[in-house]
């Protein structure tokens, strides 16, 4: 797995109040189609918080469900981790570190919004999930950048490099 840290702001561990992890999906479909979400006014891959007692890919697993509503999928071993520090966490004021984790998730069942169970802030927008062709996610993403929160398009960008270098090196094999 690939560690990248992000510190734009040179903090030290001692700066930071406290810690979030998450655990977030790149699914691919049977038609090599990735599936996004918008929500919040921004585009995101699924995924959450890892909860109290929860392992990260019990997390994955929980947030897929929610999330996407399929229940028939195949997790892979997480591929990259993303350590940020972030000094202007949702403009809370407090420094968070943050990790996220993504994992490859393969699927051939379609999205169903019947059994999703979003939580109060997803909720409070509409959430709706697409499809975008995995050997278009790049240029998705930039052509989609006004409709961003930057720091996730700069996490999104940074996971589809990895997991393109990554499942590319693996096809090699």
């Amino acid at each position: 797995m690939r560690e990248i840290i992000i510190n734009d702001d040179y903090l030290r561990d001692s700066d930071v109040d406290f810690s979030v992890t998450r655990a977030k999906a790149i699914i691919v479909n049977k038609d090599n189609k990735i599936i996004l979400a918008h929500n919040n006014g921004t585009f995101q891959f699924p995924g959450g918080h890892v909860e109290d007692g929860e392992d990260k890919k019990e997390c994955l697993i929980r947030e897929v469900r929610e999330e996407v509503g399929i229940e028939n999928f195949n997790v892979e071993d997480a591929f990259l981790k993303i350590v940020t520090y972030d000094s202007h966490y949702f403009n809370t004021g407090s420094v968070v570190l943050n990790t996220i984790y993504y994992f490859k998730v393969t699927t051939d069942d379609e999205p169903d919004e019947a059994k999703t169970n979003y939580d109060l802030v997803e909720a409070s927008t509409p959430f709706k999930l697409f499809f975008v062709d995995a050997d278009k996610l790049d240029s998705f993403l930039d052509s989609e950048i006004e409709n961003f929160d930057k720091p996730i398009y700069r996490e999104m960008k940074i996971a589809s490099k990895e997991f393109n270098e990554f499942y590319k090196k693996e096809d090699n094999n």
